[in-house]
């Protein structure tokens, strides 16, 4: 297994760059846009709805690959809610936001959270429609 890491500032800017980092470390994988995707849509829920997003604090981006397999995640300095991703029937075209999360869990074999020393893990895990 491959893992990398980097930390980000709780900037809405940084999102690109923490796309940009996943994208870099998957490198031709099979699965490097759908990894992108799901880190995105993890960091903007960092920066919008925790604490990372108050007074740049950071959040870090953490990606695990194998031939088949890749694990995401994203911790950040946690918030007053935990993540919840909104059923489908429940995302009106209208909204502009609060797709993140059913986005995450419609790419991902699972995905979920718990609590680490620096705040909240929220993590999925993709895999390749191939032999594992």
């Amino acid at each position: 297994m491959v893992s990398w890491s980097r930390m980000f500032p709780g900037l809405p800017t940084e999102v690109a760059h923490a796309r940009a980092f996943t994208r870099a470390v998957m490198d031709g994988h099979p699965l490097a846009d759908p990894a992108e995707l799901v880190v995105s849509e993890l960091a903007t829920n960092a920066v919008q709805h925790s604490l990372s997003g108050e007074w740049c604090g950071p959040f870090v981006v953490y990606v695990d690959r194998e031939p088949a397999l890749v694990q995401v995640a994203v911790v950040d300095l946690g918030g007053d809610s935990m993540p919840v991703a909104r059923p489908p029937t429940d995302l009106g075209a209208v909204e502009d936001h609060g797709r993140g999360l059913a986005i995450v869990a419609a790419l991902s074999k699972d995905w979920g959270f718990e609590p680490d020393p620096f705040g909240l893990r929220v993590w999925a895990k993709l895999v390749t429609d191939g032999p594992s």
